[in-house]
């Protein structure tokens, strides 16, 4: 099998595991009758364990295709799990004990796979194979969100168990994906050894403001689903029209960020879409037009796979300026996840003093501040560097 075939492949099963199992199990939470902290806590509880999965074993292991698989199979038990915990009467604790357990697993297999393509990828075609498996993603999602929005709601007479069906065709779509990728990781043997680390070494400045950004968009996942499931009780199909709406407009759209990001740049590109996702949703808990609603979600779903394709090829670009390649990446997404785990922490803490479009506002301006502090960073991180030279000088005479 062709290195473009197999990295292509991989990325469409994986993207039927999102849209089958993650898709609508927020929704699926919300209508098991979780509470507002529960749908919060179900945003938070995966990134931070997948951050305390990167902080301490991750990032330890040998990118060997042994760990690679366990990694996997623990990850689909975990899947398994979560499947059948939804047919136990309340569901919703043992859901966040399994979706935990799968989130340590996860990192193994995801923290691996950047170091697994650079041994077969060259740095030009990064920024391409990303973008490529991003429009793989949005035309899976938006076809099978429709079609799973519809099936949800056919069936919905049987549920949770319409939910159960789907998350277990899921759970065979990661599967085989991790198989298919598998065959590219070295079938070395490496001792493993576990020992105490510390995380956080190899995060620039850089590394540190997509972590912030991140924080931004995460506070914002729990209040949607809250919004669009308790308050406007929308239905599984209507959920799914976001997707499509927004898996549309990505497509299109996608090919000329990317001729946007090599023209102008990628920090510019990606400062566009952080701002464009800010704005947007300022007045979002006012708006009641489902139509409206389907505007706004179809271009924050274009700069939300701007910010992915972007992050993504900034990690990459970045990765040969470490000598600890496997700690990078590790620190790259440790960083990631815990402002994701962060920022959904914060929404459930806002919930709790103010009405949900009071949330929409300050997340909105907090989003904006964050973006903005990158240029204050980066000033303090040359100041430091500048006030190190003399000390360095002086050693030498």
């Amino acid at each position: 099998m062709k290195l473009s075939t197999r990295i292509y492949l991989d990325a469409a099963l994986q993207n039927m595991k999102s849209v089958f199992f993650f898709t609508f199990l927020h929704v699926l939470i919300a209508r098991l009758g979780a509470s507002n902290f529960q749908i919060a806590l179900s945003n938070a509880l995966p990134p931070l364990f997948c951050a305390l999965s990167l902080a301490l074993l991750t990032r330890q292991l040998p990118v060997t295709r042994g760990v690679f698989l366990a990694g996997g199979y623990i990850r689909q038990c975990a899947f398994l799990c979560m499947a059948f915990s939804v047919l136990l009467p309340d569901p919703v604790p043992y859901l966040l004990l399994f979706w935990s357990v799968n989130a340590v697993a996860v990192m193994v297999c995801e923290a691996q796979k950047p170091a697994i393509m650079r041994r077969w990828v060259s740095a030009g075609d990064f920024t391409k194979i990303f973008s490529n498996n991003k429009i793989i993603g949005i035309v899976i999602m938006t076809a099978g969100s429709f079609a799973i929005g519809h099936f949800l709601d056919a069936y919905n007479w049987m549920f949770p168990t319409n939910y159960v069906i789907s998350m277990l065709i899921g759970c065979l779509s990661t599967f085989a994906g991790m198989s298919i990728m598998a065959e590219l990781a070295p079938r070395e043997k490496k001792p493993i050894r576990l020992t105490w680390v510390k995380p956080f070494q190899e995060c620039g400045v850089t590394t540190w403001w997509l972590g912030l950004n991140n924080v931004g968009i995460a506070m914002v996942t729990p209040l949607l689903i809250i919004y669009h499931v308790n308050v406007l009780q929308l239905s599984n199909t209507q959920i799914a029209y976001f997707v499509v709406a927004a898996g549309i407009a990505s497509t299109v759209l996608l090919p000329v960020a990317r001729r946007c990001m090599e023209r102008f740049g990628i920090i510019k590109v990606y400062g566009t879409a952080i701002i464009g996702m800010a704005l947007v949703l300022l007045p979002y808990g006012f708006i009641q037009s489902f139509w409206l609603l389907l505007v706004i979600q179809s271009w924050v779903g274009v700069c939300l796979a701007v910010n992915e394709v972007a992050s993504q090829t900034i990690m990459m670009r970045e990765a040969h300026k470490h000598s600890k390649e496997m700690a990078y990446f590790s620190d790259f997404q440790l960083v990631m996840n815990a402002g994701n785990g962060i920022g959904a922490l914060l929404s459930g803490a806002l919930l709790m003093f103010l009405p949900i479009w009071g949330c929409f506002v300050i997340i909105a301006i907090c989003r904006v501040l964050f973006y903005v502090s990158y240029r204050a960073m980066k000033a303090q991180e040359a100041k430091t560097a500048l006030l190190l030279q003399p000390q360095q000088g002086s050693g030498v005479r």
